[in-house]
């Protein structure tokens, strides 16, 4: 039975291991001699149409199978024109809308648009140049941006054009600059937590009928947490907040 049962075996599996032993697999070694900027790749990133972006010290690359694009900052005599922030490309994603989001050395996000070729504005109004280094991508599309000093800034792309809002302490939205995480619970409440709290960011209520998302900038921030923030987390309907100094308070929706 046990020899029957192995000639089974091996005759449904060495037409397999044909099969698998006819695939050529194929490398290549690519350097600056082949258009690469530098040797140096610190991320690779395959977009929605294909195309292999590689970050390096020397500049963000586009690469589409024969010949390569770089990218490299560039100061031109009236400085309107947006370009790479920064030669040292960390990390690249891609949000829903399209756009490519390229974090750089500095303290610094870069939006490039694949439709028009050329990087862009994010925040809608030139404020772009401002230090973050954490991004989230909400459940509607919307980008967060944050870092430990220089507040959070929430950004939307809607009817061709980018709309943005900062929160900061002196702008009085924010109980501090100093923000831990930008966090969407399974609701899709927003909840930004800092050293000095945890705030939660809503639309403002009107009593108008709309069928189109609210606008970013009409929204009001509530602490609700005191806590020296370090993380949050959801289970079910309930968000739970973790303090640096080990506390863990609920927030649940109302009945």
């Amino acid at each position: 039975m046990k020899k029957h049962l192995l000639l089974l075996c091996l005759s449904l599996f060495l037409p397999l291991l044909e099969a698998l032993a006819t695939v050529e697999i194929r490398s290549s070694h690519m350097t600056t001699s082949d258009g690469l900027p530098n040797n140096s790749v610190c991320y690779i990133f395959q977009d929605s149409k294909g195309f292999i972006w590689l970050g390096t010290l020397n500049g963000l690359s586009r690469y589409d199978g024969n010949s390569f694009v770089t990218f490299q900052p560039e100061n031109g005599p009236d400085h309107t024109r947006v370009t790479l922030a920064s030669n040292h490309a960390r990390t690249i994603t891609e949000d829903r809308n399209g756009f490519l989001w390229i974090e750089t050395s500095g303290e610094y996000f870069n939006c490039y648009d694949p439709r028009q070729e050329r990087f862009v504005d994010f925040t809608g109004c030139n404020a772009h140049r401002q230090h973050y280094d954490r991004k989230l991508e909400t459940t509607d599309g919307d980008i967060w941006l944050w870092n430990n000093h220089n507040g959070c800034r929430h950004i939307r792309y809607a009817n061709g054009k980018f709309t943005s809002v900062a929160y900061k302490k002196d702008l009085g939205n924010l109980p501090s600059n100093h923000v831990s995480y930008v966090y969407q619970d399974q609701q899709g409440n927003i909840w930004v937590g800092t050293n000095q709290g945890v705030a939660q960011i809503t639309p403002r209520q009107s009593t108008a009928p709309t069928t189109t998302q609210p606008n970013i900038t009409d929204s009001q921030t509530v602490t609700v947490d005191p806590n020296d923030a370090f993380a949050a987390q959801s289970f079910g309907q309930a968000t739970f907040f973790l303090s640096r100094r080990g506390l863990i308070s609920k927030k649940e929706p109302a009945a």
